[in-house]
């Protein structure tokens, strides 16, 4: 019980290798297709492509990162929605989280990433297991923008 946060990967694999309506077998679509069964069950024209989720963050009681995305990325609603993230996001989240992490004081930390107070959502004060989730973010975030352009992102909490 508490708080869970998941950061989640997506990438969508085409049919086709071209965009520009050109048309050229994917080999990473066959490969895929072919693991999961799906080049019995589908043909050319009723299926274009798969997507492909998968986990690239996790964080629990992190109440400092849940507060950016709630307050910066769901528009102040804390309802355990899923939501889109723009690498621009990850990396405003990552520049704050360095900030943070560089100076290391109060002031700082409750200016940049405050808190946020939730039933069973963890500690709030600007201790040794606040600045460790800071950290972790920045190592979270960094394999994220190292990812693929085509990787797209999305947060989702639970309690």
């Amino acid at each position: 019980m508490g708080l869970d946060q998941y950061l989640k990967g997506e990438i969508y694999i085409s049919q086709d290798r071209y965009k520009d309506g050109t048309h050229s077998d994917n080999p990473e679509y066959k490969i895929i297709s072919s693991l999961f069964g799906l080049k019995d069950l589908v043909s050319k024209d009723s299926h274009t492509g798969i997507e492909i989720t998968f986990p690239v963050g996790y964080w629990r009681k992190a109440n400092q990162i849940h507060n950016w995305f709630v307050q910066n990325i769901q528009n102040g609603n804390d309802n355990c929605g899923n939501y889109y993230v723009s690498r621009e996001n990850l990396e405003t989240l990552k520049g704050l989280c360095v900030e943070v992490l560089s100076k290391k004081d109060y002031d700082t930390a409750k200016e940049l990433l405050p808190n946020g107070e939730g039933f069973f959502f963890g500690g709030t004060g600007f201790d040794e297991w606040y600045f460790e989730s800071v950290e972790k973010t920045i190592e979270i975030l960094s394999r994220c923008l190292e990812m693929p352009a085509e990787v797209s992102f999305e947060y989702q909490s639970s309690w």
